[in-house]
């Protein structure tokens, strides 16, 4: 067993000397290279062994694939400057678009505002300078100075400006809100809707002294006459309550209906062909109450609309006016 281990070491060591020996030889063979010159002078020769030939070749090779990398390193540097660059330039442009946004912003918000300090001074509403908020005061000034002289850019400070005035703004504007809404509900209170629905918006015969179309003589007309075709329908001019509902032979007024509205205001109805609400029921403004037509003591088909307060009555005129536009009517009564 000894034996065939020092066998197989010897074989070994034989066969590393062997391949030594070869490599020996091999990097000890020499290259000559002949340098000729075209002029007449002495050529030049150069010996250089397998050893030195070899390393020159792996020291090329290295230097080339060293080359080429840095060059696909450079190349891809260069690139990603060059995305940065278009994306900064996109984004500055984004920002200057942002910022002329904002300048007209606060432009409209200007006009805006003076509009708004105008309608609060109309409707008795405490304004931002009532209140000390204004912007043209000496600490607003400062803070205005130290804004700018700051990091903080002109447009954000506009920005921030712009924000705080609207949010003073709040408050007024939920003010205006109320005082619409209550003078819309007023409005609804009082008898301001024309009561007649499709017809020509013109007036037959106004409140007042008038010529009577069938007894021919001169006497107050005590509502606003509206003709037009039997059938057309007849709304409440106001939110109210109807107290009568009626065929009134002895007055003349035909089929009419008395509604009582807030305020102590009442509305007549005359010489309806049709009444479509009863006694005690509760109507909205624009609520058909009933038809338009000729009945009682009536020259043609017509609407006599009457406006009471108290035991006064008033020129119904008054009222419609504030949300209609009506003519008088010069054709044939």
């Amino acid at each position: 067993m000894a034996g065939k281990r020092g066998k197989s070491s010897s074989k070994k060591r034989h066969v590393f000397l062997s391949l030594k020996e070869a490599l020996g030889k091999l990097f000890s063979h020499k290259f000559t290279v002949m340098v000729i010159p075209h002029s007449e002078k002495k050529v030049v020769n150069l010996q250089i062994n397998t050893l030195f030939f070899t390393f020159s070749c792996l020291t090329l090779v290295s230097l080339i694939i060293g080359f080429v990398v840095l060059s696909t390193d450079y190349a891809a540097s260069q690139q990603e400057t060059l995305v940065e660059t278009v994306n900064f330039e996109t984004a500055q442009a984004n920002l200057d678009s942002v910022v002329d946004e904002v300048s007209e912003l606060i432009k409209v918000y200007r006009v805006f505002e003076n509009a708004m300090q105008s309608t609060l001074g109309e409707l008795n509403i405490a304004t931002r300078e009532d209140e000390g908020f204004s912007g043209s005061g000496d600490i607003s000034s400062i803070l205005d100075l130290e804004e700018v002289q700051g990091s903080t850019p002109r447009e954000v400070f506009d920005v921030r400006r712009l924000r705080s005035s609207l949010s003073d703004a709040i408050e007024p504007v939920n003010q205006i809100a109320d005082i619409l809404s209550a003078e819309k509900q007023l409005l609804s209170d009082i008898p301001t809707l024309w009561p007649v629905v499709g017809g020509r918006n013109a007036l037959t015969m106004e409140f007042g002294p008038n010529e009577h179309p069938i007894r021919d003589e001169w006497y107050l007309h005590k509502g606003a006459d509206i003709a037009g075709p039997i059938g057309l329908p007849i709304v409440a001019a106001a939110n109210g309550k109807v107290v009568e509902s009626r065929l009134d032979q002895i007055s003349g007024y035909g089929n009419m209906i008395i509604i009582e509205h807030k305020y102590g205001f009442r509305t007549r109805y005359s010489h309806m062909s049709r009444r479509l609400v009863s006694e005690g029921q509760e109507v909205y403004q624009g609520q058909q109450i009933g038809l338009l037509g000729n009945t009682g003591l009536s020259s043609g088909p017509h609407l006599d609309f009457q406006v009471m307060l108290g035991t006064e009555v008033l020129d119904p005129t008054t009222f419609l006016s504030i949300k209609n536009d009506f003519a008088r009517w010069l054709g044939n009564r």
